[in-house]
C-alpha cells in the first residue's frame, strides 16, 4: 500500500515526537533479527499512539467517530499546559487538538496499565483546559466543550455489572435523581476498555469497534485486512517498514520500554502491590508504602530490570536503587 502525498505527520506532532530517544542496545536485537518485529507498529506503544494519531485525517476520523460532534478540521495544540506558577503540577497530555472555528477541545489518553489515580487525572486534564479559556477580563463565562476519551488497555472496576459486550463508557455531569436533566455538556469524559470488545475483525460492525480493535490489535495484523473497513490511512501510516531509520529506532526503545512497564505492572498486580499501596495510603501510612517501594525495587533488580524503568515504577530515584 502506498502512501497518498497528503497524509503527512502534523509539524506540531513532529516536534513531540524528536523528544522520544533511541536506545541502540534496545533497537540492535531487532536490526539482528527482522522477523521479531511486527507489521505493523503497536497502537499502545507511546511513539505509535502519537506517531499514528499524529497524521491530520486519521485524528480527524477518531474525533468524528467517537465523539458526539461532527467537524471539518482540527488544529493540534501542544501537549503540555504552561503552569500559572511554581507550586502548580505541569500537566502533559497524549494527543490533544481544538476544532478549528467552533473551538472544542480533545484530549486523547492510552492507560496500558491500570493506576489509582487515573480518574483524577483525567478530571485535572480536562479542568486544566476548561480553566484556560476564562482570561483576565474577559465579563462571561461562556466556555467550549472539552472531550476527554482514556483507551483503557485493562478492565475498569464499576459499581454495577458491565453487560456482555459492552466496552464503551461516557460521563457527564447530571443531576442524581433525573439523570437526563444535564448540568452542562462542556466537560465530558469517555472511556473505552478493550479488553472487553471480544469478536474478530470481520465481524465488528461500527467504526467505534473498529477503533477499540485497532488499538488493542493492530501489530498482530499480518497484512492488510481484505477489508480494511475505511482504514486505510491508519493501516497506511502504521507500517513498521515504512519507518525512516530513526523513526523505527524510536518506536522499537518505545516498543521494549513500553513492554518493560508492562511486566513490572504484572509484577505488582502478582504480588497485591498495587492492593496494598492503597491500603497504606488510606491510612497514611507512608513507612509501609516506602518499604514497599524499596522491596520491589530490589525485586525488580534481581530481574535485571534497568534503574530508570524501575524510577519510574517505584518513585525512588536511581541512586537509591542502585545503593540496594
Amino acid at each position: 500500500m502506498n502512501k497518498q502525498p497528503n497524509l503527512v505527520l502534523d509539524p506540531q506532532m513532529e516536534g513531540q515526537l524528536s523528544q522520544f530517544e533511541i536506545s541502540p542496545e534496545k533497537v540492535q536485537p531487532y536490526l539482528d533479527h527482522p522477523e521479531r518485529i511486527s507489521t505493523f507498529m503497536d497502537f499502545k506503544v507511546d511513539y505509535a499512539f502519537k506517531y499514528i494519531l499524529g497524521h491530520k485525517r486519521i485524528l480527524l476520523k477518531l474525533v468524528n467517530d467517537i465523539f458526539p460532534v461532527q467537524v471539518e478540521d482540527i488544529e493540534y495544540l501542544s501537549n503540555e499546559i504552561p503552569v500559572i506558577s511554581e507550586k502548580e503540577k505541569r500537566a502533559t497530555f497524549d494527543v490533544i487538538c481544538t476544532a478549528r472555528g467552533s473551538g472544542e477541545k480533545f484530549l486523547a489518553e492510552m492507560q496500558c496499565l491500570p493506576d489509582l489515580d487515573m480518574a483524577d487525572r483525567l478530571l485535572y486534564y480536562g479542568c486544566s483546559l476548561i480553566h484556560r479559556q476564562i482570561e483576565r477580563g474577559d465579563e462571561s463565562y461562556l466556555l467550549k466543550p472539552v472531550y476527554v476519551l482514556c483507551i483503557a488497555n485493562y478492565k475498569r472496576k464499576h459499581e454495577a455489572a458491565v453487560g456482555s459486550g459492552r466496552f464503551f463508557f461516557a460521563y457527564q455531569f447530571r443531576e442524581e435523581n433525573y439523570p437526563k436533566e444535564k448540568l452542562t455538556d462542556n466537560l465530558q469524559y469517555f472511556y473505552l476498555e478493550l479488553p472487553r470488545l471480544q469478536k474478530i475483525w470481520d465481524s465488528l460492525e461500527t467504526n467505534l469497534e473498529r477503533w477499540c480493535y485497532l488499538f488493542g490489535n493492530l501489530n498482530n495484523f499480518a497484512s492488510v485486512p481484505q477489508n480494511p473497513a475505511g482504514f486505510e490511512d491508519v493501516f497506511n501510516v502504521a507500517q513498521t517498514g515504512e519507518l525512516t531509520d530513526k523513526g523505527f529506532g524510536k518506536y522499537v526503545t518505545s516498543m521494549v520500554t513500553e513492554y518493560d512497564k508492562r511486566v513490572i505492572g504484572g509484577y505488582f498486580r502478582q504480588e497485591g502491590y498495587e492492593a496494598g499501596l492503597a491500603e497504606g495510603q488510606a491510612k497514611g501510612k507512608a513507612e509501609g508504602k516506602a518499604e514497599a517501594e524499596r522491596a520491589t525495587a530490589k525485586k525488580l533488580r534481581e530481574l535485571k530490570v534497568e534503574p530508570a524503568i524501575i524510577s519510574q515504577a517505584t518513585g525512588l530515584s536511581e541512586e537509591e536503587i542502585l545503593a540496594l
